[in-house]
């Protein structure tokens, strides 16, 4: 195979980060609930393509040792970075190779679970093509593959701003002159003054958010050459195509129509008239959505969609919602209980059993907990099959609502310091090349502060707390820390999952 040559990646860095989305357990677990077998992500084979500097693999590497990882990407100065970081850390699961997508051959073999993130959208018609002929050809029989991409009826918008900032920039050949540029109009045009019945309000507030985005998102999105959105109804036709269906979106919480009044839900399905594709491109429509997580699977896989309650019992739970109230009333049956998570998600019940279970979740985060010691915990005598059945049924619909985690797995992390904290060697690492690092959960976390910053590289598991807080103190950058202050900065980094087990 020849290598490619330098593209636009080495000549502007991309920050990679580790995304959730595509773990291999979001995935499986996605495919467990309709139906599916797929491989268990403790002995699986991964593939990414498009891995960047493997900042989302290495973490899946470092968490599932038994599994095997594989990443190819265009860009030799971000796959020689990410090399080096594997050979620091010493992991022989996982290697990446400076690779074109259009070269890949039999050869790398077949793969549960491929992932392609932020590359559909941004890549020529036939490099689109040959993605999904990979999942065709390399994906296992009740393999899972991941794709985002930019798709309308948002991205009209968001096209209007590229358009903009590309007129601007026209003829200017140096990246970071294009970036500099880019941002002055943006801001530019984000503090102009509006006139009288303008629409112009809605455009500034794009270049607000533009303004927001680091420089290599800014030239590889907003300035980019190649930026197709798609329609999803297009990329499932796509799909098709390669004989591909489409499996769920990997934030399942997105694909509800529940989120809507009972009317408008009820509407949504009489217009997709029993078909998931209609479904979801109506949904598209209504949300005015720019960006999608798509699962695929092989089109000959049977697929259960009214989703397999049974699965659930053999599945671990999480989730960081809270009561609305500070002493919610567990016990009585008709008293409703409000539980809030993240983006606005939330869940009312007055079931006994579906509170006590949001409220341990609530105390054990972010550890997950597996139904059976879940329903041992918040039920310690005997529970009829009505009442665990009720239980199924509400923690799935916490699921469908974004305010409950489903998995496969409980990934190794310790809640408490110990006599001698051992921060993960992969953060450690990472914290030497900047400020965003990966949790053990598979989340990114920015250490925005010097004290943590400096508590995470120096807790390699040799020191205990006293010996930590004299080192912080030393020259030639004394930090000044109390032993309490100290243990709970190190409780902080803790319920962070960034501490080893």
């Amino acid at each position: 195979m020849s290598t490619p040559a330098v593209n636009a990646y080495d000549r502007v860095a991309y920050r990679t980060l580790p995304t959730p989305q595509t773990h291999p357990d979001r995935l499986a677990t996605i495919a467990l609930l309709h139906g599916m077998a797929p491989r268990p992500i403790d002995r699986c084979r991964v593939l990414e393509l498009g891995c960047g500097d493997g900042s989302n693999l290495i973490p899946m590497a470092y968490g599932l040792p038994g599994s095997e990882f594989v990443g190819i990407d265009l860009a030799a100065t971000a796959v020689a970075t990410g090399t080096r970081a594997i050979s620091a850390l010493g992991l022989p699961n996982v290697a990446l190779h400076h690779l074109d997508i259009m070269e890949v051959t039999q050869a790398l073999g077949t793969f549960d679970y491929i992932i392609a993130p932020g590359i559909y959208s941004w890549v020529p018609g036939p490099v689109r093509d040959r993605i999904l002929a990979i999942f065709e050809g390399h994906l296992a029989p009740h393999g899972v593959a991941f794709v985002s991409y930019n798709t309308y009826p948002g991205c009209h918008l968001r096209e209007a701003v590229w358009q903009i900032l590309q007129f601007h920039v026209e003829g200017i050949a140096d990246p970071s002159e294009r970036i500099a540029q880019a941002r002055a109009l943006a801001r530019f045009m984000a503090d102009c003054p509006q006139t009288a019945g303008s629409d112009a309000a809605v455009l500034a507030n794009e270049m607000r958010a533009v303004l927001d985005h680091s420089p290599g998102l800014l030239f590889h999105d907003d300035l980019a050459t190649t930026n197709a959105p798609v329609y999803f109804r297009e990329l499932a036709a796509h799909a098709r195509r390669h004989r591909l269906q489409f499996l769920a979106e990997a934030n399942f919480h997105e694909m509800q129509p529940q989120a809507y009044p009972p009317e408008v839900a009820r509407q949504i399905r009489l217009l997709a008239d029993q078909s998931v594709v209609q479904m979801e491109q109506y949904l598209d429509f209504l949300r005015n959505r720019r960006f999608r997580q798509t699962l695929l699977c092989r089109e000959e896989v049977t697929l259960d969609r009214r989703l397999r309650r049974e699965t659930l019992r053999g599945l671990r739970f999480a989730s960081p919602a809270r009561p609305t109230v500070e002493r919610p009333d567990v016990d009585s049956p008709g008293v409703i209980v409000e539980f809030h998570g993240r983006e606005d998600s939330r869940l009312a019940t007055d079931h006994p059993l579906a509170k006590a279970a949001m409220l341990e979740l609530g105390r054990a985060w972010p550890r997950q907990v597996g139904f059976e010691d879940l329903l041992r915990i918040i039920a310690p005598g005997t529970v009829t099959a009505d009442a665990t059945g009720a239980l199924i049924e509400i923690l799935l619909a916490a699921y469908t609502a974004g305010l409950v985690e489903l998995s496969t797995y409980s990934p190794h992390f310790a809640l408490e310091p110990g006599p001698r904290p051992t921060a993960s060697p992969v953060a450690r690492l990472q914290l030497e090349h900047g400020s965003f690092v990966a949790s053990l959960r598979h989340t990114s976390v920015y250490i925005e502060d010097d004290l943590g910053r400096r508590l995470l590289r120096l807790m390699d598991g040799t020191r205990t707390p006293e010996m930590l807080r004299r080192e912080l103190e030393a020259p030639p950058s004394p930090v000044q820390v109390s032993p309490a202050a100290l243990e709970q900065k190190m409780v902080e980094v803790a319920r962070l999952a960034l501490l080893v087990a």
